[in-house]
């Protein structure tokens, strides 16, 4: 037995996306109305950043992630603030 399946095309990526009517959205609020756009700021200075890879165990990981999710941060987060207190000192 042959099945062909066809596909639509590919669904453009939304360019840009309001995180507080997307967790509106999510939490069933979906009416309510979208909130202001930020106030323009003065661009800060760009700095090109550099990339830092470290190898940790699997159950570390694990827990840095867990804390990290507790905690509403993202590992990269916490390794940056903790870096740049212990080079600080």
């Amino acid at each position: 037995m042959n099945k062909k399946v066809t596909f639509g095309a590919r669904p453009k990526p939304l360019s840009v996306v309001d995180p507080v009517a997307a967790d509106a959205f999510v939490s069933g609020g979906a009416e309510t109305q979208p909130a202001p756009p930020p106030q323009a700021q003065e661009p800060a200075e760009k700095v090109k950043l550099k990339r830092l890879t470290i190898d940790i165990e699997p159950a570390l990981h694990k827990r840095l992630k867990a804390r990290a999710a507790e905690e509403d941060t993202s590992i990269a987060d916490v390794a940056r603030r903790l870096l740049q207190e212990w080079a600080h000192r």
